[in-house]
């Protein structure tokens, strides 16, 4: 054992206890005074008294162990003494002492700046004294052993090697908190911020002054420019040819002053850039453009290149995953736009659809479907399709046809029933809807054959009263002639029989019968032939005038007030006038005799109808205060030979509608007890568009 003043060693060990750690290609060596040791093992040896442990202490050999260890050089120091228990290799191998050497210094020879305070836990710069007063500047870290603080582990690092390790973790924290950010790219809220968010990460990661990306143009066959990144962004070139893609795309590092052999680095050299380096960005082989950094520090050109490479990959991954979302989305977007059109289809169409499900029960119906059969949605959902539909006798076998994946476009016309019972002509068809060889719906078309059946019978019934005006037409022209004979004759009689003569009487009562019966012939050969009108620039103004001048004798006989207003400025209306004067005679004369037991007020007035959507108009009501006409009839004043009046012919306001109509305009009518309105809307006449 050594005394307090001297130092004896223990025989070396018999073997060598194989160093524990490696330096890092590239690392300054600790191992300055390595070459004054040739043949010594380099084991840890005791150089003092073992350490006063507290609770278990490891013997010595494997306290040897745990120092060889670490791979830094290691002391343990008798803070009482000043002298060094224990030296692992790594202070051998630096120091180049022998573990044989008596003459090793103590601590405070070796470490002149160590003190009585430090603290255990604590690392600093100091300086470390070898023989011939050679001095390393060292990094030197303290460990207590023990409570009191007797005992010290001090780990020694050259200063160089640890500001390299210093920069090597913060590289690794650069490099793992650019991995961190390049796996978030994904999350960005569009491929622009993802792109712009690599670059910087990448010009942060490399150093570089500029970093550029450039997109494949397959069909020019080029690179173009589409993102950069710092100051000199405006120094690479905006498009690259790809005359020689094996070239372009190959990983390379240029520095200034080396042959140019790519265009980008020919570009490099003419803008005066330090260094470029370029990696492709692919996926898959497939070559979707190149990533480029431009004036980078000094480095190992091969770090250069696998770092824009790794961070090339990423920008490949995040391209793909926002082209893979974007299709997505497209494939979505067209998804909800056909479903949209599905939906306002199966909404707005006046067909009744039911969609099916394989097992023949009902899974939805539209709209339609029930105002068709009277059921709503909820009430059929679940149900089998035979229990809504009923009527039709070849349903089911469609219906299997359908399971089958054959469609059934026409089973012909049916009398299905309402839930009301009501009966009612209805067109089906059967359609299967199929994904691949699976059926995965049946959809059954319901057509409500009722309005085209009314429609028909509505034709019908036109085509016989167009048959039958062309008859009436002959007959009244036929008719008119023997008419007039016969009135004729009746003047002549009238005329010779003396004025006290009985007969007179029946001869005056002919006469008008032969004048009721020449007006109903004039009135049928007006509203069967075809008219033909002349459209001008008319007047209303002076056309109702003239028209209402010559009614007031009549109107004085009945006891009716004539009020005529007409607007301002209003402007002629586009028609016939004498197809006008027959319409407003047809409604004046009307609307007098509405009134003609107890007299009353006819109102015409003459006014811009401003509430119109379409072209302007002028608007014409004609008013009396008659009883008014009944709601069930207002709906069959328009119809021909519809009259209420034992007079009337029951065609006057069939022509008028009619030459209204041809004039594109419209009428209307509103009736209460104490009065009714006729409306005529007339187009008025525009300089500007005429």
């Amino acid at each position: 054992m050594p005394s307090a003043h001297g130092i004896c060693r223990r025989p070396p060990h018999s073997r060598q206890i194989p160093r524990v750690g490696t330096h890092s290609p590239g690392a300054p060596t600790s191992g300055a005074g390595a070459s004054r040791m040739t043949t010594s093992p380099l084991s840890s040896y005791i150089l003092a008294p073992l350490p006063s442990w507290q609770g278990a202490l490891p013997a010595s050999g494997q306290f040897s162990a745990l120092l060889n260890a670490i791979s830094d050089a290691t002391i343990v120091i008798d803070r009482a003494s000043g002298q060094l228990a224990f030296a692992n290799r790594g202070f051998f191998e630096m120091t180049g002492f022998s573990p044989l050497e008596d003459d090793i210094p103590n601590a405070a020879t070796l470490l002149p700046e160590l003190e009585a305070g430090w603290s255990s836990g604590e690392e600093r710069e100091t300086r470390f004294l070898l023989p011939g007063k050679k001095t390393l500047a060292m990094w030197v870290s303290v460990t207590w052993l023990d409570k009191p603080g007797q005992w010290l582990l001090i780990q020694l690092v050259p200063l160089e090697v640890h500001r390299w390790r210093a920069a090597q973790m913060r590289r690794e924290d650069q490099w793992l908190d650019a991995l961190e950010h390049l796996a978030e790219l994904t999350n960005q809220p569009d491929l622009d911020s993802a792109l712009y968010t690599a670059l910087e990460i990448g010009k942060n990661l490399l150093g570089a002054q500029t970093l550029g990306m450039y997109r494949a143009d397959i069909q020019l066959l080029r690179l173009a420019r589409v993102l950069t990144l710092g100051t000199d962004g405006d120094k690479l070139p905006a498009f690259l040819a790809l005359e020689k893609p094996a070239a372009t795309y190959t990983p390379s590092l240029w520095l200034s002053g080396q042959h140019a052999v790519t265009e980008l680095q020919q570009a490099a050299r003419t803008n005066d850039l330090a260094s470029i380096v370029s990696a492709p960005i692919e996926i898959n082989g497939n070559r979707l453009g190149l990533l480029v950094a431009a004036d980078l520090p000094p480095t190992n050109a091969r770090q250069l290149i696998e770092t824009l490479s790794i961070l090339a990959a990423h920008i490949a991954a995040t391209l793909q995953h926002y082209l893979a979302i974007n299709t997505l989305n497209r494939s979505v977007k067209d998804s909800q736009r056909a479903l949209a059109i599905q939906d306002a289809i199966a909404e707005n169409t006046r067909d009744g659809i039911f969609l099916l499900h394989p097992s023949l029960r009902v899974l939805d119906m539209n709209p339609a479907a029930e105002l068709i059969f009277g059921y709503t949605s909820a009430e059929v959902i679940g149900v089998p399709v035979d229990n809504v539909i009923i009527g039709l006798d070849n349903l089911p076998a469609g219906l299997r046809m359908a399971l089958e994946g054959v469609a059934s476009p026409d089973l012909g016309n049916a009398r299905l029933h309402r839930r009301s019972g009501q009966v009612f002509p209805a067109h089906l068809q059967l359609l299967p809807v199929k994904v691949g060889r699976e059926l995965i719906n049946i959809v059954v078309l319901v057509r409500d054959m009722s309005e085209h059946e009314e429609i028909r019978a509505r034709t019908q019934q036109l085509e016989q009263r167009a048959l039958l005006g062309e008859i009436t037409a002959i007959f009244a022209h036929e008719v008119r002639n023997p008419v007039n004979n016969i009135s004729t004759g009746l003047q002549l009689m009238e005329m010779q029989l003396p004025a006290d003569d009985p007969g007179r009487d029946l001869v005056e009562r002919l006469q008008t019968d032969c004048g009721r019966l020449t007006h109903l012939m004039e009135s049928v050969l007006a509203f069967a032939k075809p008219m033909e009108y002349k459209i001008v620039p008319t007047n209303l103004k002076q056309t109702l005038a003239v028209l209402l001048e010559r009614w007031r004798p009549r109107m004085a006989r009945a006891n009716v007030e004539l009020i005529f207003k007409v607007e301002e400025n209003i402007p002629p209306v586009l028609a016939d006038a004498r197809a006008l004067e027959q319409v407003f005679t047809n409604l004046v004369s009307n609307a007098i005799n509405a009134m003609r037991q107890e007299g009353g007020a006819l109102a015409v007035r003459v006014e811009k109808a401003d509430e119109t959507a379409g072209p302007p108009q002028l608007r014409v009501s004609v008013s009396d205060t008659g009883p008014g006409i009944p709601a069930e009839l207002r709906e069959k004043i328009f119809q021909p030979f519809f009259t209420t009046s034992a007079q009337g012919t029951g065609l006057g306001l069939a022509i008028t509608q009619r030459i209204i109509l041809a004039h594109k305009g419209s009428i209307q009518v509103e009736s209460f007890p104490g009065g009714t309105i006729f409306k005529v809307f007339l187009p008025a006449f525009s300089e500007r568009k005429n």
